[in-house]
């Protein structure tokens, strides 16, 4: 399971089109609400970089997760 699960988070890319303060939106529509509020603004590219590797960081914990 936890490898399947590994396999969809490698292979999904997810674009960010939109960045405010409080929200984020991706290519697909989908919009989410930061859990924190950005204390100053943030271009689309710089946003990006920490949702990659947010990504690379949610990989590499559940890949430690499905080695024990």
């Amino acid at each position: 399971m936890k490898r399947n699960l590994i396999k969809m988070i490698e292979d999904k890319k997810y674009n960010v089109v939109r960045v405010s303060k409080t929200e984020f939106e991706l290519d697909n529509g989908d919009v989410y609400p930061h859990s924190f509020e950005l204390d100053e603004e943030i271009s689309v590219k710089e946003f990006q970089k920490f949702l990659d590797s947010s990504k690379g960081i949610m990989i590499s914990l559940l890949k430690q997760i499905d080695e024990q």
